[in-house]
């Protein structure tokens, strides 16, 4: 496996990238949508971050129909239910006190000039106000910082297996971009 920083290691799968991932085994993946917000919830509503960011990958998963593949790819995120976002969005907002969600990403995003078209510098500075990019290295997704100590939009990450927020910039970036403008259209943000 390559030492390149920008470049995923085993268990950190990129949307699109590794067609070899597992998708994560949380409540959603057997159940449906309901049960699926309501074991996000229960995790928010105790603080545990990493398990909700899991269960978030998971719940997108399943609503886009992609668990055997354990990624989402552009086209799932535009034709994902505005309801369902607003929803995970929504849990997100409220038991993180504004601090994490798709919501305050996709504001960050558009703050540093992010667009549609891919671009490093805005990708790169994304990363570093949300924490996921630092000295230079973007952070694994076993890496972050599980807590509400962490930036503000470092969560949610996409979980180790879906990634949209990885180092891989032509994955990660247009992934992101997709999310804010599907969130815009939706009139979450």
């Amino acid at each position: 496996m390559s030492e390149n920083p920008n470049q995923p290691r085993e268990y950190d799968a990129v949307l699109g990238g590794n067609q070899q991932a597992q998708p994560p085994a949380y409540g959603v993946v057997l159940g449906d949508f309901e049960t699926g917000k309501r074991n996000l919830q229960n995790l928010l509503e105790q603080k545990k971050w990493q398990e909700a960011d899991l269960e978030t990958t998971a719940i997108m998963l399943k609503l886009c129909k992609r668990q055997k593949e354990g990624f989402l790819r552009i086209e799932d995120i535009e034709n994902m239910e505005c309801s369902h976002l607003q929803t995970i969005n929504n849990l997100w907002i409220t038991h993180s006190k504004n601090h994490f969600g798709f919501s305050v990403q996709a504001q960050i995003w558009q703050s540093v000039g992010g667009t549609s078209e891919p671009d490093w510098e805005a990708w790169c500075r994304f990363g570093q106000l949300t924490g996921w990019y630092v000295q230079d290295s973007w952070l694994w997704w076993n890496d972050l910082k599980f807590s509400l100590n962490a930036s503000k939009g470092h969560l949610p990450r996409g979980g180790a297996f879906m990634g949209w927020g990885l180092g891989d910039f032509w994955t990660g970036c247009r992934m992101l971009s997709a999310l804010a403008q599907k969130l815009e259209s939706c009139e979450i943000v």
